[in-house]
This record gives C-alpha cells, sequence and structure tokens, in this order.
C-alpha cells in the first residue's frame, strides 16, 4: 500500500525549492554580481532546486507485506517489519538496527508543522493511524496450525 500527501501538498513539497532558487537568483542579480558569477550561481541553484523539487514531489511511505519504505527528502528507507518498534504519533519510526541499536527515521510527507490546513491535517492524520495499523497487526500472533487429533476409539 503507497500512502502519499495530498496534492495540494505535493505541489508545495515540489514548488518551494525551485522558488527558493530563483529568490537566490535575482538576489545575485540585482546585487551586481559579476555575469560569469551569475550564470554559475544560477546553474547550481536552479539545478539543486529542480532535484529537491523532484524528491519533494516524491515523499510518502510504501507499507509492504515484509517491509515499510520511508521516500524522505534527501534519502529513501526500507525498514524490515520485524525491526519497526513503533511508529510515532510525530510521524517517525523507531526501530532497531540489526546491530542491537535503537534508531529513528522521521516521515516528513505526514508532518502538521505548526498551523495546518484542517483538511490537510486530517489526511496526515489518517495516513499516520494506517501506518500504525498496519505496524500493530504484524505485531498480532498469527494463528498456529494445531496437529490434528487421532479420535479416541
Amino acid at each position: 500500500m503507497e500512502l502519499k500527501p495530498l496534492l495540494v501538498t505535493r505541489i508545495a513539497n515540489a514548488l518551494v525549492w525551485p522558488v527558493l532558487g530563483v529568490v537566490v537568483v535575482v538576489e545575485l542579480i540585482s546585487n551586481g554580481a559579476r555575469v560569469a558569477v551569475v550564470v554559475v550561481g544560477a546553474g547550481v541553484c536552479l539545478a539543486g532546486a529542480a532535484y529537491l523539487g523532484l524528491l519533494g514531489w516524491r515523499l510518502g511511505v510504501v507499507c509492504e507485506e515484509a517491509a515499510l519504505e520511508v521516500h524522505g527528502l534527501f534519502r529513501r528507507r526500507r525498514i524490515p517489519r520485524e525491526e519497526i518498534i513503533a511508529i510515532t504519533d510525530f510521524p517517525a519510526v523507531r526501530w532497531k538496527a540489526p546491530g542491537g541499536r535503537v534508531r529513528w527515521s522521521p516521515i516528513f510527507a505526514f508532518a502538521n508543522p505548526g498551523r495546518v490546513v484542517p483538511f490537510v491535517e486530517r489526511h496526515n492524520e489518517a495516513a499516520v493511524a494506517i501506518m500504525q495499523d498496519w505496524q500493530t497487526d504484524a505485531r498480532r500472533e498469527r494463528p498456529k496450525n494445531k496437529r490434528r487429533q487421532r479420535p479416541a476409539r
């Protein structure tokens, strides 16, 4: 199952970086920087902004039978289901690495920083609840196969 932010949130996550890149380029031009500095600065800023915009569009979580895959802004992390300790309301995944160290991976796709439009907040809270239900379903004990008993004679 794939969980994504609402379309309006995905657009905002994708557009913030290119807008910031344009602001930096305009500031370089308005300060009277040399043409070479403006061209190089514009190229670096706009390429980085386009890349971060693409990553902002792809934020989300994929819940599979064997693992949870968190698509963050800078990296993608796949966490095996049996290593997950909890999915917090922050939202974040608390998990135990194979070496025994407890780790923490935030899920920025469904974070509610500061004030958020109510329908976006409801969607994010529902997505976190779905992930928590997915995680608790794994903890339920599966029914064990009982050996068939022969009838007493």
